[in-house]
């Protein structure tokens, strides 16, 4: 399993994937392709249960080498809940076969 925190921003609640940048200084990139979560489809799982599916996209920027999280699939309207600034632990692991991004409230 592989944990980071993530404060919610603008383009996570208003952007149409949602996306979540993964940050390399909380979860070395090398993490990822080990535990073979690199281009993986994952299910995401909000805080109060809710699921959405998504995949991590691996890229480059002006700024380098990035992974992200987007969701993906037909509904992807975010409970209301989840306000800006608000602060998360995203928890990334493989069951069997089945890879998830769990989200919960950091306390």
């Amino acid at each position: 399993m592989s944990t980071f925190e993530f404060a919610v921003n603008k383009s996570f609640l208003e952007g149409s994937g949602h996306p979540i940048t993964i940050p390399k200084s909380q979860l070395p990139y090398s993490e990822l392709p080990a535990a073979s979560l690199d281009h993986r489809h994952v299910v995401v799982v909000l805080p109060r249960g809710e699921r959405f599916e998504a995949d991590i996209y691996h890229g480059q920027a002006g700024y380098g080498e990035y992974y992200q999280l987007r969701f993906n699939g037909k509904d992807r309207t975010l409970p209301s809940y989840l306000t800006l600034n608000g602060h998360l632990i995203v928890a990334l692991l493989k069951v069997a076969s089945q890879s998830y991004a769990i989200l919960e409230y950091r306390e």
